[in-house]
């Protein structure tokens, strides 16, 4: 450490009082008291510096880069550090995103399977209306036949009383038949004469 220093200090203490010096204008000339004063002065700054100064200022710049190394080996592990929450919250992250993906997919899957049931239960009604429906006409259909029935044999009664009544003739029977549809359609199929 001395070294770097010292040749540097050296020339820029020794420059001012190098041997040579000009007198009068003249040409250079060695000053041996000059140069001698110079070597002392430079022999006991340089132990001063070295007792009171160079140790400490080494010592420091021995601190300064022992902290500087400690610096950068703490920033390389909290990079280090960074990057290894990174991934971590990067699989968080992905994680979080299978999870909303089978959200998805298990409500989609849920509202196909509410889908069927309602279209389900919707067959099923339309089937039992349907069926209600068929029933209902069966019964009017039974109840018409069963009407039907009962104002023929009443009409029939009361042909069958004409022809009791009267003697009949091949004539009179188509006229009594004619009479007897004009009649029913008369009273509109209730059986009951106007």
């Amino acid at each position: 450490m001395f070294t770097r220093f010292a040749l540097p200090l050296a020339i820029v203490v020794l420059a001012p009082g190098v041997a040579w010096a000009a007198d009068d204008g003249g040409p250079l000339t060695w000053q041996n008291d000059l140069a001698l004063w110079t070597v002392v002065v430079f022999v006991v700054l340089m132990l001063v510096l070295w007792r009171f100064a160079w140790g400490p200022i080494a010592d420091a710049l021995a601190r300064r880069e022992r902290s500087i190394a400690n610096q950068i080996s703490e920033a390389q592990q909290a990079n280090e550090d960074a990057k290894r929450l990174l991934a971590e919250h990067q699989k968080q992250l992905d994680a979080a995103a299978d999870e909303v993906r089978q959200i998805v997919e298990q409500g989609r899957r849920d509202a196909e399977q509410s889908a069927r049931r309602i279209v389900d239960a919707a067959r099923d009604d339309a089937k039992a209306q349907q069926g209600k429906a068929l029933a209902e006409i069966d019964q009017a259909t039974a109840a018409a036949l069963g009407e039907l029935a009962e104002k023929s044999a009443r009409l029939a009664v009361q042909l069958a009383g004409r022809i009791v009544k009267s003697e009949l003739r091949s004539g009179d029977h188509a006229k009594l038949v004619n009479q007897a549809v004009a009649d029913f359609a008369k009273s509109g199929g209730n059986g009951k004469k106007s």
